[in-house]
Formats: C-alpha cells, structure tokens, sequence
C-alpha cells in the first residue's frame, strides 16, 4: 500500500514537472519586461508573470524616443485564448503623435480575464514612423486555474510529504524483512510442528481404537463385577447370618455341656445292691 502511494506521488510530481515544462515557465520574478526597438522609438511591456481566470491583472507600457520622430500608429493588441479560440481583450493606440528626442510615454493597460481564460496572453505590437516601421509578437501572463506559484508550493509539499512517506517506506520495508525472517523461522518450526501434530494424531487415533475397544471390554467386564459382587454380597449376607447361627448354637452346645458337666459333679451317688434271694427247695 505504502509503495502503491510513492508511486502515484511519484507520477504526480513528474506530470506537474511535465506541465510546467510544456508550459515554459520560467519564474524569475512576479513581473516580466519585453521590450522592442523599431523606426527610432524604443518601449517595454511590463505584465504579471501569472493570473488567474476572472482576474483583473495590470500591465505597464512605456514607449520613448531616440530622436525626434513622428508616430503615425502604434499599437498595442492583447489577446487571450478563451476556450479554443483568440479574443481581443484589450488594444492600446498612439495615432499621429510627435516625440521629442528622449521624450517618453506611459501607459497603464488594466485587462479583465474571461472565466474560461487559459494558456499564455498574446501580445502584438505594430508602429510605424516617419523614420521606419515593425512588428513584434511575442506571449505574457501565463493564465491557468492553478498557478506556477501555487504549483510549486504544492510541489515541495508534495516533495516533502514523498521525502517523509519514503523514509516511513524505508522503515516499513526493513521492518518488513525482519518481520519475514521472523516469518520463515516461524513457518519452518510451524511445519515441523504439524508433521508432529500429524504423527500423534495418527497414534491418538489408534490409541483412542484401543481405548474404545478396551473401555467396550472394561463396560462388559464391569456388568460382570457387578453382577459376581451382587451375587456376593448376597452370599456374605447368608454367610453371615449361618455364622451367627453357627456362633450361637455353639454357645448354646458349649452352656449345655458346661451344664452338664457341672451337675454331674453335684449329683449324689446312688449305690445299687443287688441281693440274691434263696428260693426254698421243693
């Protein structure tokens, strides 16, 4: 984007050097003196160097004498280029006039500028004398919407503004390289850094077949725990009540022997005799 606005400046800068060029400009001064010689008078036209359409610029001639001489026409004509085509505006005349030698003559010319006034005035000036005659033409004012001046401020401001986006470019750019060595660096670890997310994915899916295959077989292994300690605690719970049972009548068997054992030690003996009784003879 930078680089894409240095070169539109860029073509600015050389289209406004290609105008000023094409347009013969050569600003010396704010005013320009053209002067002329011809049938022993002398004079010089003084213009603004620039203007405005719409404009009211001034313009000073002066016409003088080498020796004494009769002028019998002069003529100041000034044209201007009005959209593609010359117009008059404005005509100075000296009509049968006597000079002394050394003698001169001022004129103040003020000309209105049309709106659609463009390119260069057009001057023409035509004398004769009692001692000669001639015609010179030759262009003033430079007419134009924007002027040389107002140009040329845009110019060095727009030299200035390439000269700061140009460094700004410069810093962009070299933050641009190091910003792509960072990048390079980046991707290559990036790459390998994807072979090994590749190579674990691979060994996450066949690891995770695994734990499904063997979370299926833990699930069924579960129901059969559940199922063989259900059936145990079942079988503790019976268990445990034929010991209890066991327990008492142990209990009760090792009381009654201990009963037993006791009266007998107590009881009295009783001694039976047997007697044997004579029977009597027949």
């Amino acid at each position: 984007m930078v680089s894409r606005l240095l070169n539109e400046i860029k073509f600015v800068i050389l289209g406004m050097t290609l105008l000023l060029v094409s347009c013969n400009i050569v600003k010396a001064s704010n005013s320009s003196i053209v002067s002329f010689t011809y049938g022993y008078i002398w004079g010089s036209l003084e213009f603004p160097e620039e203007a405005h359409p719409t404009e009211t610029i001034l313009c000073n001639l002066t016409v003088g004498a080498y020796i004494e001489v009769n002028i019998y026409n002069f003529t100041l004509e000034i044209s201007g280029l009005i959209g593609q085509g010359w117009q008059s505006l404005r005509t100075e005349q000296i009509i049968s006039h006597h000079m002394a030698q050394g003698e001169n003559l001022t004129f103040r010319v003020m000309i209105v500028l049309p709106p659609n006034t463009n390119a260069r005035l057009r001057c023409i000036i035509e004398a004769s004398t009692d001692k000669g005659f001639g015609k010179t033409a030759f262009y003033a004012t430079q007419v134009s919407a924007v002027t040389y001046t107002e140009l040329s401020i845009l110019y060095d401001e727009l030299l200035t503004n390439y000269s700061r986006l140009h460094a700004d470019h410069d810093q962009l750019l070299a933050n641009y390289t190091n910003l792509n060595l960072t990048y390079q660096s980046l991707s290559s670890q990036y790459n390998a850094t994807q072979a090994a997310y590749n190579s674990l994915n691979s060994s996450y899916e066949s690891l995770n077949a695994t734990y499904n295959s063997v979370k299926s077989d833990h699930d069924s292994l579960q129901e059969y725990y559940n199922y063989i300690k259900e059936k145990y605690d079942s079988s503790t719970a019976e268990l445990s009540i034929v010991r209890n049972l066991m327990f008492g009548f142990g209990i009760a068997t090792a009381i009654l022997a201990a009963t037993t054992i006791y009266f007998k030690k107590k009881a009295p003996y009783i001694v039976l005799r047997k007697e044997t009784v004579a029977k009597p003879d027949n």
